[in-house]
């Protein structure tokens, strides 16, 4: 089992604190069954970093040396306008090096995000919308576009959990529209459970677990 979207890389943004925590979040994931896991911190169109982030990834990789886990580096990045021309400039970071990239969008603000997808699918990248649940803006036949225009959708374990979430994902689902279901954890608070999803797609979605909880996506092999 892989998790795409984490904050367990520490130090970096508003998910992990520290070691202890990110340790703590590792053995839930283990615990949870995960075995790969990519670090998706946070950048935007103030914060890049990326060599920093590199180089914070290689030193937690023999911090946790010990933990029998594959990591991965990545990033969340919050859209912005110029986000493609920095993509292309190396200034932000794919998923594991690949043309992927998990993007999030703003959950207050009305956004098309239909047709930037478009763009960035033609400039040669493949998006990921982050927890498409959370934007409140968004109905059935947005989904229908997003996908059209040539994204992968995510969404957050433990939405599976919440009534509000409800609608929308029995239409993800039962149009089988859904790609990655993630923790998006973040710390002790917001951390990871899979048990509940895995139990709601096992009993009304049984075709789609393999997809969802047992393949490997192709920018980890």
């Amino acid at each position: 089992m892989v998790d795409i979207h984490t904050h367990i890389l520490y130090g970096v943004d508003d998910g992990s604190k520290d070691l202890d925590t990110s340790r703590y979040l590792i053995t839930e994931e283990l615990q949870n069954g995960v075995k790969k896991i990519l670090l998706t911190p946070h950048q935007n169109e103030e914060l890049k970093r990326n060599e920093e982030l590199i180089n914070k990834f290689k030193s937690f990789k023999e911090e946790i040396k010990d933990l029998n886990v594959d990591l991965y580096l990545g990033s969340e990045i919050y859209y912005y306008p110029k986000m493609i021309k920095d993509l292309k400039d190396n200034k932000l970071l794919t998923l594991n090096n690949s043309n992927y990239i998990l993007v999030e969008f703003s959950t207050m603000i009305e956004t098309d995000i239909s047709s930037i997808i478009y763009d960035i699918k033609i400039n040669g990248y493949i998006p990921i919308v982050a927890h498409i649940e959370r934007y409140p803006y968004l109905k059935n036949k947005d989904y229908d576009e997003i996908k059209k225009n040539g994204a992968l959708i995510q969404i957050n374990s433990k939405s599976f959990e919440k009534k509000l979430f409800k609608k929308k994902l029995k239409y993800l689902l039962k149009n089988k529209l859904i790609d990655f279901i993630s923790s998006d954890c973040h710390n002790e608070k917001r951390n990871i459970d899979f048990s509940y999803s895995k139990k709601y797609i096992k009993k009304k979605y049984k075709d789609q677990y393999q997809k969802l909880f047992e393949t490997i996506p192709e920018f980890l092999n």
